[in-house]
């Protein structure tokens, strides 16, 4: 089977599927892969609404340089699915990525969804190549995501607001209740002062219950030489900082200095000088995640900002909206794929001003400063089409 076929296959599970959350049908499915969960070691867990890419992101370059093998799942991608699973922070080779797929295909008669099948070829390639330590971030909630299932050293939850209600619900109160579910008992977790009393009471009962304890990363200052930056990446620092601190003790202060300056995530406020132009490129596609940008751009002072963003269709417009039309004057939206993004007509029906339609195989706006932002599957087509071929 080739790639594109395993491509296909994946894809046609992710719009048929959609998410099931079953999580004890897996256990037998596990077994029959030889329990591949049981057998890592110095596993990290991360959960929350925004900040866990790139809390890993700090994670994975500090222990890259202290010199330890470092295994990554993560989602969604930006171009390709091989970079959900890496080593060493290089992409799972496609030839690979396709024998583990056809390793768990057999499992797909029990109705696995795309990510199960993801999660089920992570924790297997993982535990073949079995690197010093092994950084999983849930793919959504936390209590009955497909990753729950390992078994961790550390728990992270980074901030948490509202995201995907529909599923995790309409307060701030269940959605860090499914959160909070991936708290193993004995299990340190680490969590950030930017979860208010309401959010860290939830937490620590749960913790309470299960016998842990709860670390309080208190934010810390982004250097002006970090590749990641914006005022929100000190609280991603920390968190990942405290975790690996509970697994690496004895980890120097330099090595971690000199990681957090390497880390790297592209499209999280990640600025780009050309032609003339500035152009930020940022993911930040729910309310916590747009706020957050409007406090960054507000940070580096730009005006007269064309503003162009793709919107997936899970998204409330009526609550993101709002928030993008403070971030530029001028707008423009793209349908990045018909069936998961909102079509341009409900979001120009939303904005009520002028919103012109954009391709991504078009030239960008001539502004002096452009942001692009929203859907992440938006901004991986516009590092396919814009940027890819640049590095």
């Amino acid at each position: 089977m080739t790639y594109d076929q395993v491509i296909k296959q994946l894809q046609a599970l992710a719009v048929k599927k959609g998410i099931n959350y079953q999580l004890e049908r897996l256990n037998p499915l596990l077994k029959r892969l030889g329990n591949p969960e049981k057998k890592l070691k110095n596993v990290i867990h991360v959960a929350g609404t925004n900040g866990k890419g790139s809390t890993i992101a700090f994670m994975q370059s500090i222990c890259l340089e202290a010199g330890y093998s470092v295994g990554t799942f993560t989602s969604p991608h930006l171009y390709s699915y091989t970079e959900r699973i890496r080593l060493n922070n290089r992409c799972i080779a496609e030839e690979e990525f396709c024998q583990l797929f056809l390793q768990c295909q057999s499992l797909m008669d029990h109705g696995l969804t795309e990510f199960e099948i993801l999660t089920l070829m992570a924790l297997r390639y993982f535990c073949d190549k079995k690197p010093d330590i092994c950084l999983i971030e849930v793919g959504l909630g936390g209590r009955l995501d497909a990753t729950n299932i390992i078994q961790p050293q550390c728990s992270v939850i980074t901030h948490i607001d509202y995201d995907h209600q529909a599923i995790l619900g309409n307060t701030i109160t269940a959605i860090t209740t499914e959160k909070a579910g991936i708290i193993k008992k004995g299990i340190p977790v680490v969590t950030t002062r930017m979860n208010d009393a309401t959010r860290l009471n939830v937490i620590t009962k749960k913790a309470a219950q299960l016998q842990t304890s709860v670390i309080i990363a208190e934010p810390i200052v982004v250097d002006k030489e970090w590749q990641l930056q914006g005022e929100h990446q000190g609280v991603n620092a920390s968190l990942a900082l405290q975790a690996l601190t509970i697994i690496y003790p004895d980890i120097k202060k330099k090595t971690c200095d000199i990681g957090l300056k390497k880390a790297i995530i592209w499209g999280r406020f990640t600025r780009i000088e050309q032609s003339g132009q500035t152009i930020i490129i940022d993911g930040a596609h729910n309310i916590q995640g747009l706020r957050m940008l409007k406090k960054n751009m507000r940070n580096i002072n730009v005006k007269d900002v064309a503003v162009v963003f793709g919107m997936h269709r899970s998204k409330n417009l009526n609550d993101v909206i709002p928030l993008i039309k403070t971030l530029g004057s001028f707008f423009y939206y793209c349908q990045f794929d018909n069936k998961f993004a909102h079509s341009y007509d409900a979001i120009q029906a939303c904005f009520k001003q002028p919103v012109k339609e954009f391709k991504v195989d078009q030239a960008l706006p001539t502004t002096k400063t452009i942001l692009l932002t929203g859907s992440l599957y938006f901004i991986g087509d516009i590092y396919k089409h814009k940027f890819k071929t640049k590095e």
